[in-house]
């Protein structure tokens, strides 16, 4: 089982093949979802292959998207650690297939193996300080500023790079909607295509195969970095 979150990355080889004997795998169709906001987090999920999508449920009953994971990654964790359910909703991206680790399972194991604790633990912090993030975004005034930091967040969170032009380069890939971008940035889906549009004019991004190709960082992060002057 392919696990490359950071979190994971020092466990032994042994304990990350334990790990794989003890999960459950399955197959996720395009908008299945995994979890839902509030239900029991009785599973550890790692992801085998595709993407997986989370988001939240306001009050008033919209949807903010809050990450795309890539292959490797590690989600649930939050409700998983403190036993109070799922704070988020987990949906696949396209087919995606899944390993669940039974709670009770991972908690023998991590009582023979002392690092999973920790490494569950590491995770719960870096997805804190992301949704941190996430919240400050949510707060910059314009749509644009908003738009770009969300694509930014989601080619770091991806970790896709290509060859563009002899230049070695960030991209998000196809997975990745308009709309994705609209619940991440709270906006339009046609304003979104507007800033996206702009930006390529001015040779900020292009479009390759219908993925993101991101050629100037400094002038996407700067759109935030004005407002605050």
């Amino acid at each position: 089982m392919l696990i490359s979150a950071p979190e994971f990355a020092e466990i032994d080889p042994a304990v990350k093949a334990a790990l794989g004997r003890s999960g459950i795998q399955r197959t996720y169709r395009h908008n299945e979802f995994v979890y839902l906001q509030d239900d029991d987090a009785d599973h550890l999920y790692f992801i085998i292959s595709g993407h997986i999508r989370l988001s939240y449920l306001m009050e008033d009953g919209s949807v903010v998207l809050h990450g795309i994971l890539p292959p490797g990654d590690v989600f649930g964790e939050l409700g998983f650690f403190d036993n109070r359910g799922h704070a988020d909703m987990a949906t696949a991206v396209a087919d995606t297939i899944v390993a669940g680790i039974p709670a009770a399972t991972y908690r023998k194991l991590s009582v023979q193996f002392a690092e999973l604790e920790k490494a569950v633990a590491q995770l719960v912090a870096r997805r804190y300080r992301a949704y941190i993030l996430h919240t400050r975004n949510l707060t910059l005034k314009t749509l644009p500023a908003r738009t770009a930091q969300a694509l930014l967040r989601l080619a770091d969170m991806l970790g896709s790079r290509m060859k563009f032009r002899g230049r070695d380069v960030a991209f998000v890939g196809a997975m990745v909607s308009q709309r994705d971008l609209g619940l991440m940035a709270r906006g339009a889906r046609g304003n979104v295509n507007k800033a996206l549009r702009a930006w390529e004019k001015a040779g900020w991004i292009a479009n390759e195969g219908r993925c993101i190709v991101i050629l100037n960082r400094a002038k996407l992060e700067a759109l935030a970095i004005e407002e605050d002057l």
